[in-house]
């Protein structure tokens, strides 16, 4: 452990010194706390295509992709002379420009169950306005949410992310995921009062779970029976796994949508919306919903309508394909001396450290008290000596990976499962 630790200092030392004036002026020496890592972060210069180049000359293949966001990779050509071209307009306006209407459109071309939007300026944002929407509707006060389920920083849904759970908080309940018979007994007793239930239908932070199929009919048929608003969180997997929402490969609809992350090109974008009935609470103005100064700024809709544009011919079945592949064979590479398991769906992954082999691997509920934090962080260093960065043990892959990419990516795995079994 201490040789890799060691390792990771001299190669990175630069990062090391210029970090310590980091420090001096953000708490942690970052301003978002998954940015740190053990023994300190590496500082980039320059990211294109799959890759990031650090201030210490040393190029990384990236399974972070800007918070998921680059699915078409960083610095992505297409997007950046749009970018250009339109900067030549204006920056910051205020005011609507032709860009929010394109985007606007586009988003309900391929997900016409959002029948109207708004848009905002983050993922925690749009979560939060979504559920002020709901209570607003449903005249009601609680709102659910799935422990370990992470909806951004917003006051209401920052709640039951690391175990132990509570289970409630003033007017939010935490639910077991994929755990139906629990998550509905919790319900149905306060199901006069509650306005939403808000879900990833993949967990990010909470796992990189898929929503099981069961868990979702119930879910929805709770919803419909007691004037429940079901609200799928999309910030991650919306336009992941297909050009759209996630909802028809799971067969189960929501009545309102959150987005973020690739909707907005690489530019700090939010949006929420759904079924227009809903929406229009919006109209009677009892509401905030705001959406901040920096809502519908022109280069992110610019951004946004570009990608989206781009995606929407795109083979997602391949990029799917090719992450389950890399999974399988991530999987392999587990030592026996080594308690792992590997989560995710389509292009999306992550590995889970464990400090027990009890556990459930459909219910993050189950396996979330136990991660192994410490081999956690060391694979971490492992994964970057040996050229690739990863969040979560895992990440995500994109339509810029190449085959020779995806390959340093397995042969990073190996090595760095084989260092770890060598203690």
């Amino acid at each position: 452990m201490k040789k890799i630790y060691e390792e990771y200092k001299l190669r990175f030392s630069k990062s090391k010194n210029i970090f310590k004036r980091y420090q001096a002026v953000f708490p942690k020496g970052v301003s978002h706390d998954i940015r740190f890592f053990t023994p300190f972060p590496f500082i980039v210069k320059s990211s294109k295509g799959p890759k990031i180049t650090t201030i210490d000359d040393i190029e990384l293949i990236d399974l972070w992709m800007g918070h998921y966001t680059n699915i078409l990779g960083h610095a992505n050509t297409s997007i950046i002379d749009e970018i250009k071209e339109v900067s030549r307009k204006g920056i910051q306006m205020g005011i609507l420009n032709e860009y929010q209407l394109l985007l606007a459109e586009k988003i309900k071309e391929a997900v016409p169950e959002m029948e109207t939007m708004r848009f905002c300026t983050s993922g925690t944002e749009a979560t939060m306005y979504a559920t002020r929407v709901a209570k607003s509707y449903t005249k009601r006060d609680i709102v659910a949410k799935i422990e370990g389920g992470w909806h951004g920083g917003n006051t209401d849904l920052s709640f039951d992310i690391k175990p132990p759970y509570k289970g409630m908080k003033e007017n939010i309940i935490s639910l077991p995921f994929n755990d139906t018979t629990t998550s509905l007994d919790i319900l149905s007793k306060i199901k006069g009062n509650l306005a939403a239930i808000i879900l990833e239908p993949i967990l990010g932070a909470g796992g990189g779970v898929k929503a099981e199929e069961e868990f979702l009919k119930e879910i929805r048929a709770f919803c419909d029976k007691n004037g429940t608003l079901l609200i799928y969180d999309e910030t991650i997997t919306g336009f992941r796994f297909r050009f759209g929402s996630i909802w028809p490969i799971f067969g189960v609809k929501p009545d309102l949508f959150t987005f973020g992350k690739i909707v907005g090109g690489g530019f700090a974008i939010g949006v929420y919306g759904g079924k227009k009935d809903i929406m229009d609470v919006i109209k009677k103005g009892e509401i905030i919903t705001g959406g901040g100064t920096f809502s519908e700024h022109i280069l992110s809709m610019a951004a946004g309508y570009k990608t989206l544009s781009l995606l929407e011919k795109k083979d997602y079945n391949r990029l799917n394909n090719k992450g389950e592949k890399l999974k399988k064979t991530i999987e392999g590479f587990i030592p026996k001396n080594i308690n792992a398991f590997v989560s995710g769906y389509g292009s999306l992954l992550s590995i889970h450290f464990l400090t027990r082999g009890d556990i459930q691997k459909n219910k993050p509920s189950s396996f979330l008290s136990y991660l192994d934090y410490e081999k956690e962080s060391l694979f971490k260093i492992a994964m970057i000596l040996n050229g690739v960065y990863t969040m979560h043990s895992g990440g995500c892959i994109t339509f810029a990976h190449k085959k020779t990419d995806i390959n340093q990516i397995i042969l990073a795995y190996k090595n760095s499962f084989e260092a770890l079994a060598d203690g």
